[in-house]
């Protein structure tokens, strides 16, 4: 637990400050999203109709606005052997204004969507360099550092519910992904999400799978708080993720005090789980009414242009009416994408120079020895092939789900493809894959001391060298001169 907590606020923190200021993946948006929520404003602020179509947005500070022009890379090779990334002086100038500078009115529909959860992090560090009244940069940066610190926090109490199990050795590689360090670096709402989801998955396999039922363990009070909370703020990060919700379907009821198998003593020990299961389901629907109209304005995000060919009803309508291409779809997806979706699920760093930028090669191979060592002596036992099953079920709809959202709200109507997918979007599914997998591979005669002592610096040191690759190959794309000559 202390070496992920450790090289997550080190390497977080260095993504924070390497990155620089709106170079994030959307994170302009989320920006504005994060200020809006941190000013009292939770629900989806529709604005005045564009040519017909919906759009939402909200008031943030001119001195955001006008980084809006400086923000992400340029779309052509530097000239003069130039970095990809140099600052100039108009830019600084635009960092230097405050961030309690006049309120002005602009569109964020992608991340009007999100509800106000995955933003708290951010919206307190926003806060607090609204009250210290700092400029516009700095306060960028300290809504960052705000991300990485609440990461580091969620995450380490899964670690902690995992440390007298050998899970907890892929669990680290999986925590300590380069993909999702430097998500906690951007202005994001995937930080805290992606946390929350990694320690929910962690609570529910130790409920379902660590500890022996026979002997009538279950987890501590806190623990059991912990994982009912992220059961209900998971579907208010990202909709879809109220299937993870449904895990707690495999929670075993713990055992009552007595011999007494009375209905209502099983009742009484199963009303927290339903209880939270209720609460994600409403949730779920209360957001959904507010943001009911979000989706219908995503077509702005491929322009004004192409708006138009994103029309999530008519996508439905056509789904529903042909469910014979949609074998065709996946398996053109897969096709012309799977090595996207690895490389950026092991590795993406935002964008570079018109692609995404991704570890390098040796990176990756750290970061997938680490979890196939730490899977191969996961020691995991079987929850029971009712539970595996539900398990891995969970695990297929909540792939499946990602691919039929980015379908309907963002994919041009008809297309033969899904658009818009990214391997981060999967770093929250990790750890329910690796726990399913772990219960197939079934290792569980011991560990011997000598390897259990080199697991223990094997694996950290495995992440490590992956992080500092990473974090090499960032620096590179983005300050070495010359590199895309």
């Amino acid at each position: 637990m202390v070496t992920v907590a450790a090289l997550s606020l080190l390497f977080g923190t260095f993504f924070a400050i390497a990155v620089p200021v709106g170079w994030g993946p959307d994170e302009a948006a989320q920006f504005d999203r994060a200020y809006q929520v941190a000013s009292g404003h939770f629900a989806p602020v529709r604005l005045p109709d564009v040519d017909g179509s919906r759009v939402y947005g909200g008031a943030v500070p001119s001195s955001a606005v006008a980084l809006n022009s400086f923000a992400g890379p340029p779309g052509r090779a530097p000239a003069g052997g130039r970095p990809l990334f140099v600052s100039s002086a108009a830019r600084d100038a635009a960092l230097a204004r405050p961030v309690n500078a006049e309120p002005v009115v602009t569109w964020f529909p992608n991340t009007a969507a999100y509800s106000p959860v995955p933003y708290v992090p951010a919206a307190v560090g926003v806060r607090l360099a609204r009250l210290l009244d700092l400029d516009i940069g700095t306060a960028w940066r300290v809504m960052r550092l705000a991300q990485v610190l609440a990461y580091t926090l969620v995450v380490s109490l899964g670690m902690l519910a995992l440390r007298a199990f050998r899970l907890r050795w892929p669990a680290m590689a999986l925590a300590l992904l380069p993909t999702a360090l430097y998500q906690t670096g951007v202005v994001s709402a995937d930080a805290l999400t992606n946390a929350v989801a990694f320690t929910f998955v962690a609570l529910v396999t130790k409920a379902a799978v660590l500890l022996p039922r026979d002997e009538g363990r279950t987890l501590s009070r806190w623990e059991a708080a912990a994982m009912y909370g992220a059961a209900v703020a998971l579907p208010l990060m990202k909709p879809t993720y109220v299937i993870l919700s449904l895990l707690l379907l495999v929670v075993p009821r713990p055992a009552g005090p007595s011999p007494a198998r009375s209905r209502g003593a099983r009742l009484l020990r199963a009303w927290p789980a339903a209880g939270a299961l209720l609460l994600a389901v409403g949730g779920l629907l209360w957001w959904s009414s507010l943001s009911a109209g979000t989706a219908d304005a995503m077509g702005w995000l491929r322009g004004p242009a192409q708006r138009h060919l994103v029309q999530p009803a008519e996508q439905l309508s056509y789904v529903l009416g042909h469910p014979l291409a949609l074998p065709g779809i996946a398996v053109r997806t897969l096709a012309i994408n799977d090595w996207i979706y690895l490389t950026s699920f092991l590795g993406q760093m935002g964008y570079g120079l018109s692609t995404n930028v991704v570890t390098s090669v040796a990176g990756a191979t750290c970061t997938v020895v680490a979890l196939g060592v730490g899977l191969a002596h996961a020691g995991v036992g079987r929850a029971g092939r009712v539970r595996l099953t539900a398990m891995a079920l969970v695990w297929l709809a909540s792939v499946l789900a990602i691919f039929g959202t980015l379908y309907l709200a963002f994919t041009p109507l008809r297309a033969s493809f899904v658009t818009g997918v990214q391997g981060r979007y999967f770093v929250p599914l990790g750890l329910l894959g690796v726990s399913v997998a772990a219960q197939l591979v079934r290792r569980r005669s011991p560990v011997a001391p000598t390897t259990a002592r080199r697991l223990q610096r094997t694996i950290p040191l495995l992440c490590l060298a992956a992080l500092v690759l990473a974090a090499l190959k960032y620096v590179a794309v983005m300050y070495l001169p010359w590199f895309h000559a």
